[in-house]
């Protein structure tokens, strides 16, 4: 049986837990809030310290559910012992994190990993970097999932996605996402919506290439804070497949 590190237990986490907690064998949830559950919190730890020993202990993916400060705190220690997929990835917003983590994959020979969360067609995206022309994001989510208690529909951010991912990295890992798919962070354009009419959160990706274009719509009704129906579902058997490729698999 495949063993799993979590680091987060919010929505996502725990869906991933309860999902997949047959399929695999969880080794540590690192959290820095002890969760209320008896099963959760057998397995609670929230140093760095104990998260290195978790590791070197043995686990085959370690799996982050959190924020992007996070991912940037403890992708040293846990690259080093295995292979680790993290969705919040408005972390390579960061100067310098890219190049940081492509190191630490090649001096211990682990992988980096990038779900493609909220959306689809990242893969598309990707396998087409080097004929797209323009790459644009458009996120709408009502007032109080950003933060805020806008009356009427108001745009909050229109540039490129860098600067988006440090204005709002809790809720535009759709866009760090299509940025390192595609054009990367400055080249990538996004815009962040706060709209109390919105079904839920929304996001239009509008893509230019050589010979073609594409777009792709997406709603996802929120279910807890900036986390959307979708998103716990396509988490779970993003972690899945990187756990268990045989057989036929897709994505």
């Amino acid at each position: 049986m495949k063993k799993v590190g979590l680091i987060g237990c919010g929505t996502i986490g725990r869906y991933i837990y309860e999902h997949l907690k047959n399929e695999a064998e969880f080794v540590f949830i690192y959290d820095a809030m002890e969760p209320k559950e008896e099963d959760l919190k057998k397995l609670w730890i929230s140093m760095p310290e104990e998260l290195e020993e978790k590791c070197a202990a043995g686990v085959d993916l370690v799996v982050e559910a959190a924020v992007a400060k996070v991912v940037i705190a403890l992708a040293p220690i846990v690259l080093k012992y295995s292979d680790f997929m993290a969705f919040s990835t408005t972390a390579f917003a960061e100067g310098g994190f890219s190049e940081q983590v492509e190191k630490l994959c090649e001096t211990y020979g682990h992988t980096f990993l990038i779900p493609h969360g909220a959306i689809l067609g990242l893969d598309g995206v990707f396998d087409g970097r080097t004929v797209l022309e323009s790459v644009k994001i458009t996120t709408t989510k009502k007032p109080k999932n950003l933060g805020r208690a806008d009356k009427v529909r108001t745009v909050l951010y229109e540039g490129p996605t860098r600067g988006a991912c440090k204005a709002y990295p809790r809720n535009v890992n759709v866009h760090a996402g299509i940025a390192m798919a595609g054009l990367g962070f400055e080249k990538t354009q996004s815009v962040i919506i706060a709209d109390p009419d919105s079904p839920g959160n929304t996001h239009k990706i509008e893509i230019e290439a050589e010979g073609c274009r594409f777009s792709i719509d997406v709603l996802s009704k929120p279910v807890s804070g900036v986390t959307g129906a979708y998103t716990p579902v396509s988490a779970c058997s993003s972690v899945r497949r990187a756990l268990y490729r045989n057989g036929i698999v897709i994505g």
